[in-house]
């Protein structure tokens, strides 16, 4: 995974390639590769912005903060442009059917995390239910071990 600083260069670049392709009235899919690296470019920003931060040397929080909101504004700035332009140009369909599926993959993505997360807990709680069997018969096992020994010192000392 790269970083969102190379992300953000990158998503610039592949935003500027768009353009290029877009004003010199180059098709769709000559355009693709570019659409690709922005959006890849552009989840890779936004997922940094979302994820807890490391402290940088030199920088304080706060401009850490200021740096990754502004990259991520610019970057939904550049795709609000990035749509105009393909609806502009009579692409309004393949820009309604991106965000369609781009909805629909991260809906699916959620759902995954979500049951994987469910299916640790249950196994979590299974393992620990085990674990309170397995120390529920040792001690059981224990206590009558120790009564049968007490009885049989006890009737041993009766006898005597």
């Amino acid at each position: 995974m790269i970083d969102p600083i190379t992300a953000f260069a990158t998503a610039q670049a592949a935003i500027k390639g768009v353009k290029a392709a877009i004003q010199m009235g180059k098709d769709l899919n000559s355009m693709s590769g570019d659409l690709m690296k922005f959006f890849e470019a552009k989840d890779t920003v936004a997922k940094a912005a979302a994820a807890p931060k490391k402290s940088t040397f030199g920088k304080s929080d706060t401009a850490q903060a200021f740096e990754t909101v502004m990259h991520a504004k610019q970057l939904q700035d550049a795709e609000d442009e990035l749509k105009q332009m393909l609806i502009w140009s009579g692409q309004a369909d393949v820009w309604h059917a991106i965000v369609l599926e781009r909805n629909n993959l991260i809906q699916k993505r959620k759902s995954a995390e979500i049951a994987e997360e469910k299916a640790k807990a249950k196994k979590k709680k299974e393992i620990e239910e085990a674990a309170v069997m397995v120390l529920s018969i040792v001690a059981a096992v224990l206590f009558l071990g120790l009564l049968g020994w007490g009885l049989s010192e006890y009737v041993l000392f009766m006898k005597a």
